[in-house]
């Protein structure tokens, strides 16, 4: 699915409900009508709620091609970048009544692969050249595999004692890595 198939209409102020932004671009840093020097009110997606097609919800659509990420594509901001398959991942029940979602079925074994499927659109619908994250493992590698997929660079703050294995899977994507004291991660 693309962008087209959201039902996001635009950007909310979270300081002024009634204060509205086009979904394009994203407004970064809080609302610009709400703000000021000492609080920065951020805007949140708003939906047309009353347009979601209720077959959505329905167990047999979680069984199709578009099980994943797509599938709720209409109740997301507009995915501009390619997926990996991430999403659709499994519950397992332990012991009756106890479940565990197994993201390790994720494309990079993280349950950051939809955040970051998400926010690596966000870079594509405003035409960055990249992405810039900080982390100790994770969210760096799923950052570094999205922005890969997408065509986009991605720099990682990473700590100074970041395992051997982390700094190998960020570099198999070509992100850069910038080493840096863990106070400042």
């Amino acid at each position: 699915m693309t962008g087209d198939s959201t039902l996001a209409i635009r950007q909310r102020s979270l300081g002024d409900p009634d204060i509205g932004y086009p979904l394009w671009p994203p407004l970064t840093h809080g609302c610009p009508r709400t703000s000021t020097d000492d609080i920065s009110y951020p805007v949140e997606v708003d939906y047309a709620y009353d347009r979601v097609d209720l077959g959505l919800f329905s167990a047999e659509r979680g069984t199709s091609a578009s099980a994943g990420l797509d599938r709720w594509a209409p109740l997301l901001p507009p995915l501009a970048a390619p997926g990996l398959g991430e999403g659709g991942t499994p519950l397992m029940e332990l012991e009756p009544g106890v479940f565990v979602k197994d993201e390790s079925r994720n494309p990079t074994w993280s349950h950051k692969d939809r955040l970051n499927r998400c926010t690596v659109s966000a870079a594509v619908g405003v035409g960055a050249p990249g992405v810039v994250v900080a982390s100790s493992g994770n969210h760096g590698a799923s950052a570094a595999a999205f922005a890969a997929r997408a065509g986009l660079r991605c720099v990682v703050f990473a700590p100074l004692d970041m395992p051997p294995a982390v700094d190998a899977f960020l570099r198999a994507y070509e992100a850069v890595v910038l080493p840096v004291p863990r106070a400042a991660c």
